[in-house]
């Protein structure tokens, strides 16, 4: 067989990547020295707690991410390291092996023929992927315990793989049938690993297999045993979704307060069936709206012209169709997203994002002159000029750490007003897990039931409610009804919240304590009877400055 390359089908010398695995030791470093040694935002609290117990998340529950970050955080807890601060640093490793191939992407996406001098190589790979390695979105999914950067670190390995994969088969190594199925084999792991994480990787997996798939038709080399075997080896870690269906009937300490017995549950569950109304609509919150101008604009938009101008530019049939590939790849998962109504976009383009950076080495590597000394002194000068971002991005960086210190201080600070005899306390915010935090990992305060008015309506907080209090919260109550967008929408969901609460505390003899930090401030509802035991004045119990 006729073959562009040398028949050698391991990937390029291991120079590149004894430096790519630099570079990402150097991200780990910065990510590890930003982490706080207390669970961040948004949902850090959570995987704090399943990271540590080996747990259900929320849908789709992650079960590798889940399995291998438990190890990990254990082993961690071993050496003495706070449970928040290990369940950061898997985060952390996350971030880091993103990097590491992303700039390996990069390399491999250079043409072997540029003109560039090997120092301009080097700096045409490193000043891209250090721009991205330390912008905010990425800064903020890999100092918390969060999952997209997991996403961000599959999504860049799947394209590092795929590339290779590419360059082997128009290096004639698809002719030989045991490499050729190792390396089928090796696809259906890594696009099962995507789907093990999160669904939206469907949207890269299907993109580079389509262009694996033409490559190979191309050379006549598709075999239907090689489709059974990436068939076969993407079972495997979609096997991992077991582990949630078995908690389903024997559940975990920590899991997801919905996951029920029975399949449907189940399903529901791996699916993210929950997520289905955010489908059709793009709802950032002002924030994200400003993190979106800010940090994923500048990198996604002119990432995929780059990606498109790379497809156009590609001087041989199997570069050109891997650089398509990529290209549709970054294009539908970023239109997915722009239909995907969570309130926190932002992280769900960093994939997007990242195959644009990649594409961005060789744009620089092609500049006319680029192999000149002139050339190479004038990529040095755009690498400083971009150590100016970087700066900013890393104080930013910090003053967030300082940050989560001051409002874990607050929290606990309220934490201590409260009694340690038997009573619910509400906090109206998915951020109650932290309470839980403290209860389960420090073992403070278990007599205390702590939820969120919401997830009253999940069967097991009930059945938790009537065996501990005797009383059903959801008892004679009756659903507002609600319409999608409206104005109102936010404030018939706080009267409503607000009434269950108080139904609740007028059937129960406990305390109903609501915990208040945006104020901040702790208080126990008045019981609506007249023994003197019984009747709590509306005081604070605590209040912060």
């Amino acid at each position: 067989m006729e073959t562009d390359d040398a028949p050698s089908t391991s990937p390029r010398p291991s120079r590149h990547h004894l430096e790519s695995a630099f570079i990402a030791l150097a991200a780990f470093a910065v990510y590890a020295l930003l982490c706080a040694p207390v669970s961040g935002m948004g949902d850090s609290s959570e995987f704090t707690l399943v990271l540590a117990t080996n747990g259900v998340a929320h849908p789709t529950g992650y079960p590798l991410y889940t399995l291998f970050g438990h190890v990990f955080c254990v082993i961690l807890h071993a050496f003495t390291v706070g449970w928040p601060l290990a369940a950061a640093l898997w985060s952390a490793t996350g971030g880091a092996i993103a990097v590491f191939f992303l700039r390996a992407l990069a390399v491999e996406l250079i043409d072997p023929e540029s003109p560039a001098s090997p120092t301009t190589r080097l700096l045409a790979t490193v000043i891209p992927v250090a721009l991205f390695a330390f912008q905010p979105v990425v800064l903020g999914g890999a100092t918390n315990a969060e999952v997209n950067i997991w996403s961000l670190a599959w999504a860049c390995a799947a394209a590092y793989v795929f590339t290779c994969l590419m360059r082997a088969i128009r290096a004639g190594a698809a002719a030989e049938a045991p490499r050729a199925a190792r390396a089928a084999a090796l696809w259906g792991l890594v696009c099962g690993a995507g789907l093990a994480h999160h669904l939206t990787s469907i949207w890269i997996s299907a993109s580079l297999t389509a262009g694996l798939g033409v490559a190979l038709v191309r050379r006549r080399r598709l075999a239907p045993s090689l489709v059974m075997t990436a068939f076969g080896a993407t079972l495997v870690p979609l096997s991992s979704y077991g582990i949630i269906a078995w908690h389903a009937w024997h559940p975990a300490k920590v899991q997801w307060l919905w996951l029920d017995p029975g399949w449907t549950s189940v399903v529901r569950h791996v699916t993210g069936a929950q997520y289905q109304l955010f489908l059709g609509s793009f709802a950032p919150n002002p924030f994200q709206k400003e993190l979106l101008a800010g940090a994923v604009y500048p990198f996604l938009l002119p990432g995929l012209v780059l990606l498109a101008l790379g497809a156009l530019r590609a001087r041989d049939t199997e570069r050109r169709i891997a650089a398509w590939s990529l290209f549709v790849a970054a294009l539908l998962a970023t239109v997915f997203i722009f239909r995907y109504g969570v309130p926190d976009p932002a992280p769900y383009f960093l994939p997007a994002m990242a195959l644009g950076v990649a594409a961005a080495a060789p744009a620089l590597a092609s500049i006319p002159g680029v192999g000149t000394r002139a050339g190479t002194i004038a990529i040095a000068a755009l690498g400083l000029a971009g150590a100016i971002p970087i700066a900013a991005w890393l104080r930013d960086g910090n003053e967030e750490r300082r940050a989560t210190l001051e409002f874990d201080a607050t929290i606990r600070s309220m934490w201590s007003a409260i009694s340690p005899d038997t009573a619910l306390v509400s906090w109206t915010d998915d951020r109650f897990l932290r309470l839980r935090e403290y209860q389960i990992l420090r073992g403070e305060k278990p007599a205390l039931l702590v939820v969120t008015p919401d997830v009253l309506f999940a069967n097991s907080v009930r059945a938790e409610i009537r065996d501990r209090f005797g009383a059903d919260p959801l008892l004679g109550f009756e659903s507002p009804h609600l319409t999608r967008g409206a104005p109102s929408q936010e404030r018939i969901i706080g009267h409503m919240r607000r009434r269950l609460l108080d139904d609740l505390n007028a059937r129960i003899r406990a305390p109903v304590i609501l915990f208040d930090p945006s104020k901040p401030i702790v208080f126990q509802l008045r019981k609506p009877w007249d023994p003197a035991d019984d009747v709590h004045d509306p005081r604070p119990a605590h209040e912060g400055k």
